[in-house]
């Protein structure tokens, strides 16, 4: 298998760097484009696989929504490929078979074909009910009230959100449990909004009129869930100066957060109209607790800064980690545990133990998870040498990550085969 070997150089930190699009933005851009048949083009767009994957199928649907066949749509390990597509295809006419990876048909979706099967959608499971792959006949739903429990995804919620200006009769939503990322559902009608298109949230109901979104051309954003590697490489290298042009402090990102989380961690977060300058203060705290709930896409590394600064953390809002491209939570024990960290559950949190094993190189497994891969990879500035298999999949949202980490001039980069 191919593998990055990872050095440092000994060289200071001191780099402009331009973070790739937001691919979350990106792709419910993408969804409400296309539900208005539109031509507009965005400024920015991501160029992460996901993305890419998104444009190619919503593409390809209009082509084939007339074939009595029904049309593959394998989303591989693409989470909010596959949800958002669920929804928009149960709506639009046609025949469509809905798969993914080995890793997609363990991951649940249940939730978001029960609300939309109570629409009036005809879905059926063709392997093991409750998970992928979908056969979906589309045809026009009505819209009305569902009842969703929002505690496993977000992504279910903004799923049914973004096709509701386009239910007869509109759409509301009354969730149920604790619902998690609900940065991500924010995110979803902020830019639902900027199409002219008012979602009214109060408690845990989310009403979404009949509408029409009115297309227009927007600037996407730079990605906050790509930021983070980036501040946890400043919080262990004290001279280290890293500007990110574009990155706004009140951004629709809920990922925004790391900055707060970070400070904790020794980085300094200065915004200006252009971007954010990040520098080392000094001040690292010995123990930290915060709660992931709407920033579960930094979890990996926050752990991994904590493990190289011996930092003690409590994690709270993260079990929905155990449902994403791996099961983050495993993994990161698994990773983390070979440098003598330890990951334990402590009622509904789990509490991160540093430990202190001296190592000189270590090779981590990326698990086919691109934060993952990411996160371990700047453990060289604390253990020498660091290998990182299946490199590659840093594709799903920050293609030119290795090349950043060239540009940054502190790492030296070996292609390898293990």
């Amino acid at each position: 298998m191919k593998a990055y070997k990872v050095t440092t150089t000994g060289e200071n930190l001191n780099s402009e760097i331009e973070l790739p699009a937001s691919k979350s933005i990106s792709n419910r851009l993408l969804v409400m484009r296309a539900l208005e048949k539109s031509k507009v083009l965005f400024n920015n767009l991501s160029e992460a696989e996901d993305t890419y994957m998104m444009r190619l199928y919503l593409s390809s649907i209009n082509t084939c929504a007339d074939s009595h066949i029904p049309m593959v749509i394998d989303a591989h390990n693409a989470g909010t490929v596959f949800r958002f597509l669920t929804a928009y295809l149960a709506q639009k006419e046609g025949k469509w078979l809905v798969t993914g990876s080995e890793r997609m048909k363990l991951r649940p979706v249940e939730e978001l074909v029960n609300s939309l099967r109570n629409l009036g959608a005809d879905i059926e499971y063709i392997e093991k009910e409750g998970f992928p792959p979908l056969m979906i006949k589309g045809k026009k739903l009505s819209g009305g009230t569902v009842e969703m429990n929002a505690s496993a995804s977000s992504q279910y919620v903004s799923a049914l959100m973004l096709i509701a200006p386009h239910l007869n009769n509109g759409l509301t939503i009354q969730l149920k449990g604790k619902p998690v990322s609900t940065s991500y559902i924010d995110m979803t009608a902020k830019l639902m909004s900027d199409f002219l298109i008012k979602t009214e949230q109060k408690d845990n109901t989310i009403h979404i009129p009949h509408g029409h979104y009115f297309i227009r051309k927007l600037n996407i954003e730079p990605d906050w869930s790509s930021a983070a590697f980036w501040y946890q490489m400043v919080s262990m290298k004290k001279e280290a100066v890293v500007f990110l042009p574009g990155l706004r402090e009140n951004s629709v990102q809920g990922d925004r957060f790391l900055a707060e989380v970070f400070k904790s961690l020794g980085v300094n977060s200065e915004f200006s109209p252009n971007g954010v300058q990040l520098t080392h203060s000094g001040k690292i705290k010995t123990s930290i607790d915060y709660d992931f709930s709407n920033a579960p896409d930094i979890v990996p590394s926050v752990m991994s800064a904590c493990v190289a600064l011996g930092v003690k953390a409590k994690f709270s809002g993260i079990e929905h980690l155990r449902i994403k491209e791996s099961d983050r939570i495993a993994t990161m024990e698994e990773e983390l545990g070979k440098l003598g960290a330890t990951i334990t559950k402590a009622s509904n949190s789990y509490i991160l133990e540093p430990g202190n094993k001296k190592v000189s190189e270590i090779t981590f497994n990326s698990h086919g998870d691109h934060r993952i891969a990411m996160c371990l990879a700047p453990m060289a500035l604390k253990y020498s040498t660091v290998i990182i298999s299946d490199p590659d999949v840093v594709a799903k949202s920050y293609p030119d990550y290795w090349n950043d980490l060239k540009k940054s001039k502190i790492f030296n980069l070996q292609l390898i085969e293990e």
